[in-house]
């Protein structure tokens, strides 16, 4: 039973690492690092994973085999494109980019996120109106002719809030639209 837990506890561990043993053993240095600049990761914090990762196997990570393909990685990722991209998925710039290309990847990136914010905002009016209505939904299931008077005045609330989100979604989408369109001229480029 303690060699199942202490098995299980390894997998675990495993799980969290940020290289398998077998790409510890294989020693492609410039390869991890290649796709860990091309994912934009931040060098040192990336790097020290490795480390980590690779000491139950006794092997040291080659660093400046790493940093080699590291920086090739960064050249694929440090792209107007790929800031656009990364935008668009939400995800955070990590400031990883040179001088030279971080401009170019940070107006796509600007874009990219505003239009993900665009959408996020009409989702969540959306999700906040479709609540105000199926609450509103079960409050006229509970209430007869003479219903109670909170849950009248609740009904009203709602309905109120409703007419209110609903104009906010119309000026929400126009911006979704404008930030949509921006994305189109930017990929156009």
């Amino acid at each position: 039973m303690k060699r199942f837990v202490a098995m299980a506890g390894l997998a675990l561990l495993a799980g969290c690492a940020s290289l398998s043993e077998e790409e510890c053993l294989s020693g492609d240095w410039a390869g991890i690092g290649q796709r860990d600049g091309a994912a934009g990761k931040v060098a040192e914090t990336q790097f020290a994973r490795h480390v980590k990762a690779c000491e139950a196997t006794g092997v040291t990570p080659q660093r400046a085999a790493w940093q080699a393909g590291y920086a090739q990685g960064l050249q694929s990722y440090c792209t107007p494109s790929s800031g656009l991209d990364a935008g668009l998925a939400g995800r955070n710039y990590r400031n990883v980019c040179p001088a030279t290309s971080e401009p170019g990847f940070l107006r796509g990136f600007e874009i990219g996120t505003a239009d993900h914010k665009a959408r996020a905002e009409v989702s969540r009016i959306q999700r906040e109106i479709a609540r105000l209505q199926a609450r509103n939904r079960e409050i006229i299931g509970v209430i007869g002719d003479d219903g109670e008077t909170d849950l009248r005045s609740e009904l009203s609330n709602n309905q109120s809030e409703i007419l209110r989100l609903q104009l906010e979604l119309g000026f929400a989408r126009a911006e979704a639209a404008r930030t949509r369109r921006a994305v189109v001229a930017f990929r156009a480029r």
